[in-house]
């Protein structure tokens, strides 16, 4: 009979220990990180909300336009790998948003102006906005972007029934607001 007694096995089978969770970011950290989509989100609408009136604000949308397509560089840029493909992402973002600005300015010939009314304009404005976005990021390949532009496509018929309701244009408002507030929320979540 063998009376030794067996050494412990200094490696015990069984999956390695689980790494400790990561922390959730902070909502301050997180709403840093949305805030150019929030502001994506609020300029567009605020052009529409804000800027109609009598007669649509064209310095307004040929301002916002080239922002756009920045934010939009900028939401690509860690995707495009190397130089060459971020020499495209410039130019195709500028091409995009050249075409989408002449779209826009289109609506201001005198012609257009003639058969249009001003609410149809800031809608079409924001319909083409809405669409430069949300194409704009398929190519930058930011979901984000993408977001942002279907936000505001969809957002159309809303915004048109806002226009003649103050009640409506308090729900658009919280929309836009809770749509931010998942925004904030998914990137706090990691």
């Amino acid at each position: 009979m063998n009376d030794s007694i067996a050494a412990p096995d200094p490696h015990p089978a069984g999956p390695p220990p689980l790494p400790a969770p990561a922390a959730p970011r902070s909502w301050g950290r997180a709403l840093l990180a949305e805030a150019p989509y929030l502001a994506m989100l609020v300029t567009g609408f605020g052009g529409v909300a804000f800027m109609g009136g009598e007669t649509p604000n064209l310095l307004y949308w040929q301002v916002l336009t080239p922002i756009f397509a920045l934010l939009c560089i900028v939401a690509g840029w860690n995707a495009a790998a190397g130089r060459g493909q971020r020499v495209r992402l410039v130019w195709t973002q500028a091409a995009h948003w050249a075409a989408f600005l002449a779209a826009m300015l289109m609506l201001y010939l005198p012609s257009v102006r003639g058969v249009v009314n001003d609410n149809a304009t800031e809608i079409g404005l924001l319909l083409l906005l809405g669409l430069g976005t949300f194409v704009a990021g398929v190519h930058a390949g930011s979901w984000r972007i993408i977001a942002v532009g279907a936000v505001m496509v969809g957002s159309v018929p809303t915004v048109a029934i806002a226009q003649e309701s103050a009640l409506a244009m308090v729900a658009a408002a919280l929309a836009v607001v809770l749509i931010g507030g998942a925004f904030v929320y998914a990137r706090a979540r990691g």
